[in-house]
């Protein structure tokens, strides 16, 4: 064992500490299945549209399953996303389209959800662990459309 003076370890404790602290801080990256991703997507898209419209009769379409998301050119089997679209309308709703689609925005933003664009009753947002979302309001009868990816995800299967 090597003996090294008190002051000696002082020092090499402070130069160490920086890099302790930051192992310490940073956050664990969860690793998703494929069908967790899926599972999260879906289960936040709904929530969304249930917390603008609580009484919508929300639909899942599943467009595309496991599609290469990673490699050159997006050929790359070794990890894969889904692609869905996620509909729900109002039974009675006596907001205009306009409300709706502010009060979407305001869910997004709530659940932590980075909004790129919008243009129209259009939006375009995204959220680590999720996936990226286009949101669109039709106006009669009020319905929120939500379609987009999950996130990227390694392939167990490869």
């Amino acid at each position: 064992m090597i003996s090294l003076p008190q002051s000696r370890r002082a020092i090499i404790a402070m130069l160490c500490l920086p890099m302790l602290l930051a192992a310490c801080t940073r956050e664990p990256e969860i690793e998703l299945t494929p069908e967790q991703s899926r599972q999260v997507f879906v289960t936040e898209a709904k929530a969304i549209i249930q917390a603008v419209i609580p009484d919508a009769d929300v639909r899942v379409t599943l467009i595309d399953q496991d599609v290469p998301c990673g490699g050159p050119v997006g050929t790359d089997f070794s990890s894969v996303e889904s692609s869905y679209v996620v509909f729900g309308k109002a039974q009675n709703e006596t907001s205009s389209a306009d409300e709706v689609f502010r009060k979407v925005l305001d869910v997004l933003k709530q659940r932590g959800w980075t909004i790129n664009y919008t243009k129209g009753r259009v939006a375009g947002a995204e959220r680590k662990g999720v996936g990226g979302f286009s949101v669109g309001i039709g106006e009669a009868p009020i319905s929120i459309n939500i379609d987009g990816t999950t996130e990227c995800v390694d392939n167990p299967n490869r």
